[in-house]
């Protein structure tokens, strides 16, 4: 808090401009709460439609990733072609998909959802596909010496050895997905969300409105990366201690 009363004062002082600080933020958020439209909608609708497409993108990546990237893995000449796209979806900059987006979905909600898919695809297959690539045979042949079951040796053995490249995939995957989700909205996505919100406050000048659309974003980031993944990991782990993994 310190940090951003420092930075607001310095620009005010530097610049000559007003620079919203976080009494004025806060009560401005509050008035959000209360009922006051955020361009014409509720701060809450920008919110939940931008959850919505993101987890409607992520997903479609996440069958698409998981279902591609274990047949490649098991395929021998799928894996090499497979791995070459997944580097490369992995390397475009998520707005570099802008114009394909227009061009096969126009300006709305599907090209928003498509940006998200492309790019958090990539990294949900290629970590998918070299964990599949990589897994251990020994490990299936003393699950059949010890008599298991398909569903006990998937539960058992197979996803305990997969899991961290897979959650891994998963993470970075919801990563680029989100910010690819705010950058999208911006420029093909409708009038409602977050990153439409950032938008229209540049033209309005509107930054405590820019402020508090920036500030949900990284509530989002912070919860899904923090609290959510690392609850997994940390569950991941000792599941895996207690196993002997």
């Amino acid at each position: 808090m310190g940090a951003w009363y420092l930075l607001g004062w310095t620009v005010e002082w530097t610049r000559g401009i007003p620079f919203p600080l976080p009494p004025a933020v806060f009560e401005r958020f509050w008035h959000f709460l209360q009922g006051e439209l955020l361009y014409q909608s509720p701060v809450w609708e920008h919110f939940w439609m931008s959850l919505k497409r993101w987890g409607v993108g992520y997903g479609i990546a996440l069958v698409l990733g998981f279902g591609l990237g274990v047949l490649c893995g098991r395929v021998s000449w799928l894996y090499g072609a497979g791995m070459q796209v997944g580097g490369v979806l992995q390397l475009m900059p998520g707005l570099a998909w802008i114009p394909f987006a227009m061009l096969l979905f126009g300006i709305g909600e599907k090209a928003t959802v498509f940006m998200i898919v492309i790019t958090a695809f990539g990294p949900v297959f290629v970590h998918t596909a070299s964990s599949v690539r990589q897994f251990p045979q020994h490990h299936l042949q003393m699950a059949r010496m010890l008599n298991l079951s398909r569903m006990r040796t998937l539960g058992m053995v197979v996803l305990p050895a997969l899991a961290p490249s897979l959650l891994l995939g998963m993470r970075m995957g919801l990563a680029v997905g989100w910010r690819v989700l705010i950058a999208a909205e911006m420029v093909v996505g409708s009038s409602v969300g977050l990153g439409s919100a950032i938008i229209q406050s540049r033209w309005s000048l509107d930054f405590e409105a820019a402020f508090i659309a920036i500030g949900l974003i990284c509530v989002v980031g912070i919860v899904s990366e923090k609290y959510l993944f690392g609850y997994v990991e940390r569950l991941l782990h000792v599941r895996m201690g207690s196993a002997g993994i």
